[in-house]
């Protein structure tokens, strides 16, 4: 069963933003175009065909790191491994997940879009599988995953619709992810006024304008677009239509996130398709605020039929 995102009313800032050439550009997903979601998903990808130097070495510090003190909710996904498990992670990256899988006797496979960093992954862990994303599957898993992925695709829905189609009914899908909807302030792509530099170095070089802007959308502007998402009904499934790093602007964690996804909206998503939500963030207990604040996680099942 196919079952579409409501399509909440798009804030009379996207109005305001036009005309002021406001660099906030948010709007829900079921407001978008198939050619705009088209656009960003070409950009990404061209994105992460060559990404900055630093990118993987970044997302690899997790790397052996999956204990419950440092990586509470990675701790508690690989303890859903059992031996002989197929396990899928949809945007792998250097694959960091791949040694406690098969530590637990798991069969891991990995899915990307940079060949490069396949072929990289392939020497690194040899017994594993890796394929480019869109490779055809004909095969279910035991355990889908995704980590810290979902935030950089641009059609939210139809991801969760892959991860959903990958698991076999009666198998887990697991999601950690950015909390962008419940955390204080907007993702770290989201940039403020006319540039994606920082408010210091548009006083420090006199861009008064850009500063200005600047403060007026960090300020005023930001704030009621998240009241308005706060507000909305879940499945919105927000997205930002001008990340910092497509814009010109250095990368930093979460730069290039495009979609500011939120435990509410993965909630919604797939107790429509009629799943158990076996364990979320919000069921961990003595998490550290920071954590808590700015991460979220859902462990679902699918149905059996």
């Amino acid at each position: 069963m196919d079952v579409a995102a409501p399509a909440p009313a798009v804030p009379c800032e996207c109005a305001r933003a036009s005309i002021l050439k406001m660099s906030i550009d948010l709007r829900p997903h079921a407001a978008l175009s198939r050619e705009s979601i088209a656009r960003l998903e070409r950009a990404l990808a061209e994105f992460y065909r060559r990404p900055p130097a630093e990118y993987y070495a970044i997302a690899d510090e997790s790397s052996g790191r999956y204990s419950p003190d440092r990586l509470p909710f990675h701790h508690h996904l690989v303890q859903q491994v059992s031996p002989g498990m197929s396990v899928l992670e949809l945007g792998c990256g250097t694959a960091h997940l791949c040694p406690y899988v098969k530590q637990r006797g798991g069969r891991y496979t990995g899915m990307d879009y940079s060949p490069g960093l396949l072929e990289e992954n392939r020497r690194r862990f040899p017994g594993a599988r890796f394929h480019l994303i869109g490779t055809p599957m004909d095969e279910t898993f035991d355990l889908v995953v995704s980590l810290y992925a979902i935030e950089h695709v641009p059609d939210p829905p139809a991801y969760l619709d892959r991860l959903w189609a990958h698991c076999r009914p009666g198998g887990l899908i697991g999601i950690i992810c950015p909390e962008f909807i419940r955390c204080p302030g907007l993702p770290p792509s989201v940039y403020y006024g006319q540039t994606p530099r920082r408010l210091r170095e548009k006083v420090r070089t006199a861009s008064i304008v850009d500063a200005l802007q600047h403060l007026i959308e960090l300020k005023i502007i930001a704030p009621r677009w998240k009241a308005r998402i706060l507000a909305g009904p879940p499945g919105g499934f927000w997205m930002n239509l001008r990340p910092a790093v497509l814009n010109g602007g250095p990368y930093t964690i979460d730069a290039d996130a495009i979609h500011l996804v939120g435990l509410r909206d993965l909630l919604w998503y797939f107790r429509s398709r009629g799943a158990d939500i076996v364990h979320t963030s919000d069921d961990h207990r003595d998490l550290p605020v920071e954590v808590a604040r700015y991460n979220c996680y859902v462990l679902a099942r699918k149905p059996q039929r």
